[in-house]
């Protein structure tokens, strides 16, 4: 025998489809809630550092990021006339920041989000050129085996610029689009922005630093007694006898990553 939802009644005269579509609904956003608490848990940084073309299409981009985490907003001038758009979040205005005052948001954010990029950055970050601090900034991150992503738009060549531009350009602009990619930089359209940083964040709490002898020769040369390593790290035998014999403690961090 066949039930049909649709003509069953609870107790309280709604009917069993009803309630079992107003119990579906609690849990879902019971669920999301729990997902955007731990979410603002997470912190990442996000660079307007580079002029584009389309920038309120950027700041849409990027709403959905300050709302999901703990967001610090490094931005260059070219950004102040559209302080509406960032959600009443506070910035930091990169041309008056010196470098040692950023050290403390690269430990603190796991995530560097670029939604505007340029060929300038696309080049150094390649080059491993720092004589800029927005690049600086992204290459501090790769240093901590943490991700960058970066939105492509107006960077990758459309279909007329493949057509006619020299083969040499496109050639040298695909190896640096290659290159950051070996790097493990995310190169994503604006669309997949803010999936591809819940994907990046995901990855960098799961990911698992592996110890060596060489790490712990390198903190005895820096005249280090301990260091501090990923909660999720392994450290070879050979590291810890080193570490054991030289004298230097091992400790595992609170954080992830």
């Amino acid at each position: 025998m066949r039930l049909s939802l649709s003509k069953v009644k609870g107790v309280d005269g709604m009917d069993v489809k009803a309630q079992v579509k107003l119990l579906v609904q609690q849990v879902v956003e019971a669920y999301l809630k729990e997902h955007q608490q731990n979410s603002k848990n997470r912190s990442i940084a996000i660079l307007l550092g580079y002029q584009s073309p389309k920038p309120l299409e950027v700041l849409e981009a990027i709403t959905p990021l300050l709302e999901a985490y703990e967001a610090t907003l490094l931005v260059t001038s070219e950004w102040l006339p559209f302080p509406a758009q960032l959600k009443g979040k506070s910035y930091i205005l990169l041309e008056e920041t010196e470098q040692k005052d950023l050290v403390s948001i690269i430990e603190n954010t796991s995530v560097l989000v670029v939604p505007s990029a340029s060929y300038r950055l696309l080049s150094k970050l390649a080059l491993t050129i720092d004589d800029e601090l927005a690049v600086w900034l992204a290459i501090q991150y790769q240093m901590l085996g943490k991700p960058i992503v970066i939105a492509n738009n107006h960077i990758e060549p459309t279909v007329y610029q493949q057509i006619h531009a020299p083969h040499t350009v496109k050639e040298r602009i695909q190896s640096y689009i290659r290159q950051i990619r070996t790097d493990q930089v995310s190169w994503v359209p604006l669309n997949k922005l803010s999936k591809n940083v819940e994907q990046q964040m995901v990855a960098y709490e799961e990911k698992k630093a592996l110890i060596l002898e060489k790490h712990i020769e390198k903190a005895h040369q820096e005249g280090l007694t301990e260091i501090v390593i990923p909660s999720k790290s392994q450290v070879t035998p050979a590291a810890k006898d080193l570490a054991k014999d030289l004298k230097i403690q091992i400790q595992q961090s609170s954080k992830g990553g």
